[in-house]
Formats: structure tokens, C-alpha cells, sequence
């Protein structure tokens, strides 16, 4: 039965214009028990930050996998003074167990949302009971009185399991389709970096050039990109003493195991797969066992290392939840000891298309940057982006994408732009200028190492050949592990 306080706030919210739905699950004040249960992610989910601001108090609504940034709250609220409130307060001014906060109450009278938990069509949120929480439509949480839209938190490093902080590996790959552009800069390898340099674990990244002939390729095309790949990675930063850096295909281990998993997966479960539909209308003329197999695959790569974290995209979620059903199965039947994965987001983890559609991808034409672009060619892409024919009345999705990219490589001049885009004065070659020359600043530094590196092939060589070594150690002994457990032994 349902706590009547919930029901009330409920009818509440409903009362106030906000479509919502209670959820149940075990009582629990930790969030990552809670969407757990609900079969979620941090990102999913969203706090109520309850803050004493100079003298008045405010709410915050921000996402579970993004931090906030106080400096831009302090900024935008003209504060000197901000800080999280006490339990004493926070029982005061909410009627309410500290960690059970909702967001709505009437004694807060500002309340400020983070413009990323609007990424999300449902958000889940608090409910005043530990024993459920609500999930929220985003779009009409704009409806809470005194509530504002703004931009003050960062996607950061989340583990999104705690049981997995022990473990020490992670897997991440990327198809060998083409070079590595701006997107895979930012929202992969900077993760990968991140990793590396503040977490004890051993990382292992892959140029999965397997999972890229599931789909049409150029046999050139794919042993150059997949080499190019290798010396990007490098100058982007990542240590090869620090990090295994590999073929996917110099390790035949993938493949053996992949055929093991496959025993405990339905042909149905992968039909059903979103990603497998979207790939077959792509590619009709390709639909092959191949294809159909990408996320059993996918389950051998990471789980051939035992892998526990995952940096990939929100869109790579489906395939990563495969994996942890394949881990699950496998223990469940064989008594095998395969982790079940979780994944970690990065600020900037999703980069938009400079068409303005969707995200960029090497596989569409005109939508990215490549890391070894010149300013000239940068500036000439960034210039052919799509902008409204006015700069005033409402974003378009070009110009929405322009001010992305802004706030991203150019985060103190995004207010004054804004300005002139409001009251019809700003000149778009201006700001796709600035946003040119920014990310130019930012590439420099590793065009300049990657030219040295590319001009040092037996490092390469040599890079690729000892990852290879190291990785085969690994999937050898776990491979041995699973024949023996299966009986193959």
C-alpha cells in the first residue's frame, strides 16, 4: 500500500500540471540501491539539493551523474555565500527526513533545474518516503512554482554500482570505421585519460576491428584507420605501460568466447535489440549472423578481462545490459566468476553532430571534426553549421548545437553571446569564430605529438605488439577457465 503522504504529494504534482507515476521498491536511502531496484542509472535519476543561499534557501534539481558547479550557482544567484543545509534546517523548512526530498515543497520558493535532467523524457526523484520515489514527465517540471532552467552541473566519473570499486579492470573499444573526431576526443578517450591517471585500475583499450566488419567496409580503409587509431589514442595521451592498447583481432580469445556466450542467448533477445533494428535498416543487404551477434561479442571483449566498468555512450546501455545477463547466466549455469559491468559517463559524453541532428559520427558526413583537422578546416566546418535565419526568436537546433559547442570550449563567453542572440544582435560568424579558434587551441597540442609519433613506427609496431602479448595472457587463462567449467575440459 502506498504511504497516503505520497499519495497527497502526488495528486499534488498532478494538481500543478506534472504527469507522474509512483514507484515502488525496498526501503533504502542509498541511491544507487534505489534505481538499481528499479532496473536504472544515475542518469536517470535526479536530487533535490536543499542550499542555503546567502540568506535564503533554494532547491536544486540536478542529475545523479552530474556534479554541480557552486561557482556558476554563486554567479548566477549574485551570492557570496552557498552551502548545502543542515539536517536541522533541512527538517525545518521540508517537514521532511533528511535524504527524502522533493521537488516540490511550498516552503521553498526558488527552485533552480539543471537543463541536462530535461535530457531525459521520465527522471526519477523523491517522494518524502524511502520505501518509493516518483518518476517525473521532465517537460512539465518547469510547472513548479518559481522554478528556473539552468545550466550549473557537469556530467562527471560515476561508478554507478559501489560493489564494484574493488575491482581492477576496465574494457573500453572503438570501431576501426574511421579516425578518431572531436566526439571521440571528448566524449571517450578523455574518459580513458581520466581513468587512467586517478583510478587504480588496469585498462584495457581495443580497436574492436572485428565488430567493424559486422557492417559494409573497405578492407584498405579499415588497416589504415585502425593503425591511425592506435597513434591517436597514444597522442592523445594514454601510456602503454599504464594501459593495454590492442587489435581486438590480435586476440582470437574474443571470438572463442563469443561462441561460449552464445550458447546462453536467444536469437530472439538479440531480434529485439533496438540497436540490431536500427543496424539491419541501415544496412538491409547486410543482415547478417554477424551483425546479430555484435552485443554477444561486445560480452566477450569486456568480459574476457573480467572488466567491471565500461566507459561507453547512454546509447551503448542496451548492449552493456546484455553483457551483464550473459555474466549472470554464465555464473548462474557454469559457477564462472564474470563481474557484472557498469558503466561511467564523462562531461561531454554526448557531442552533437555539426548538422545539428544527433550526435557525431564519423559515419556522417559533414557532422564532425576530425582531430587532425587544420583552423582552416575547423572553421570552414564549424561555419557551414546550420543557423536560424534571424538571431532572435526560438533556438534552432543548429544554433542550440553552436551554443553546445560554446559552452564547451568557450564557457565565459556563452552569456554574452546568449545576450546578443536574445535582443537580435549577434552575428553568427562571430561566434562560430571563436568557437573555431577554441577548439583549434585545444588540438594543437596533440597534433603536434601525434605527428611525432606517426613519424616513429617501430614504437607503434611496438606498442601493439606488447599489448597484444599482455592481453592474450589475460583471455588465455579466463578461456581456460570457462572450457573447464563448462566441461570442454
Amino acid at each position: 500500500m502506498i504511504d497516503q503522504k505520497v499519495t497527497d504529494y502526488s495528486e499534488l504534482l498532478t494538481n500543478l500540471g506534472i504527469e507522474n507515476k509512483v514507484l515502488s521498491h525496498p526501503e533504502s536511502r542509498n541511491i544507487d540501491q534505489v534505481i538499481g531496484s528499479l532496473g536504472k542509472t544515475r542518469s536517470d535519476s535526479a536530487a533535490t539539493l536543499v542550499m542555503k543561499a546567502d540568506d535564503t534557501y533554494i532547491s536544486i534539481i540536478r542529475r545523479d551523474d552530474c556534479k554541480l558547479n557552486t561557482k556558476k550557482v554563486k554567479k548566477l544567484l549574485g551570492v557570496d555565500s552557498l552551502r548545502i543545509a543542515t539536517d536541522e534546517e533541512f527538517i525545518e523548512i521540508t517537514g521532511l527526513i533528511p535524504g527524502a526530498a522533493t521537488y516540490f515543497n511550498k516552503n521553498i520558493t526558488k527552485v533552480l533545474i539543471d537543463k541536462k535532467v530535461l535530457e531525459k523524457e521520465f527522471i526519477v526523484g523523491g517522494s518524502g518516503s524511502f520505501l518509493f520515489s516518483i518518476s517525473h514527465k521532465t517537460s512539465d517540471l518547469t510547472k513548479i512554482p518559481g522554478s528556473q532552467l539552468v545550466d550549473v552541473a557537469e556530467e562527471s566519473l560515476v561508478i554507478t554500482d559501489s560493489k564494484y570499486l574493488g575491482k581492477k579492470r576496465v574494457f573500453s573499444g572503438i570501431r576501426a570505421t574511421g579516425r578518431l573526431h572531436l566526439g571521440n576526443y571528448l566524449g571517450a578517450v578523455k574518459g580513458f585519460l581520466e581513468l587512467e591517471k586517478t583510478c587504480k585500475y588496469e585498462t584495457v583499450y581495443c580497436v574492436v576491428d572485428v565488430h567493424s566488419i559486422t557492417t559494409p567496409y573497405d578492407k584498405e580503409a579499415l588497416a589504415k584507420n585502425k593503425r591511425e587509431i592506435i597513434i591517436d589514442y597514444l597522442a592523445a595521451g594514454l601510456d602503454p605501460k599504464k594501459s593495454i592498447i590492442i587489435y581486438q583481432s590480435d586476440v582470437p580469445e574474443h571470438i572463442e568466447l563469443a561462441f561460449y556466450f552464445s550458447t546462453v542467448e536467444t536469437i530472439a533477445r538479440m531480434m529485439h535489440l533496438p540497436t540490431y533494428k536500427e543496424k539491419v535498416k541501415q544496412y538491409p543487404n547486410a543482415n547478417t549472423m554477424a551483425l546479430l551477434n555484435y552485443p554477444i561479442l561486445m560480452a566477450a571483449d569486456i568480459l574476457i578481462y573480467k572488466a567491471s566498468l565500461v566507459p561507453v555512450g547512454i546509447d551503448q546501455e542496451p548492449h552493456l545490459e546484455i553483457t551483464r545477463e550473459i555474466a549472470r547466466k554464465m555464473n548462474q549455469l557454469y559457477g564462472t566468476d564474470f563481474p557484472e559491468p557498469v558503466r561511467f559517463a564523462t562531461k561531454g559524453e554526448y557531442i552533437p553532430s555539426l548538422t545539428g541532428e544527433g550526435k557525431m559520427s564519423k559515419t556522417v558526413a559533414g557532422s564532425f571534426i576530425n582531430l587532425t583537422d587544420s583552423f582552416d578546416e575547423i572553421r570552414k566546418k564549424i561555419r557551414s553549421a546550420p543557423t536560424a535565419t534571424t538571431s532572435g526568436g526560438e533556438m534552432s537546433s543548429g544554433v542550440k548545437t553552436l551554443f553546445t559547442f560554446a559552452q564547451l570550449f568557450i564557457p565565459n563567453e556563452v552569456e554574452g553571446f546568449k545576450k546578443s542572440f536574445e535582443d537580435k544582435s549577434l552575428q553568427f560568424v562571430r561566434l562560430k569564430d571563436a568557437i573555431s579558434e577554441a577548439i583549434y587551441k585545444e588540438l594543437k597540442p596533440f597534433q603536434e605529438r601525434r605527428a611525432k609519433i606517426a613519424a616513429d613506427q617501430k614504437y607503434v609496431d611496438e606498442v601493439i605488439k606488447d599489448g597484444a602479448e599482455r592481453a592474450r595472457k589475460i583471455a588465455k587463462e579466463t578461456v581456460r577457465e570457462v572450457k573447464q567449467k563448462m566441461g570442454l575440459l
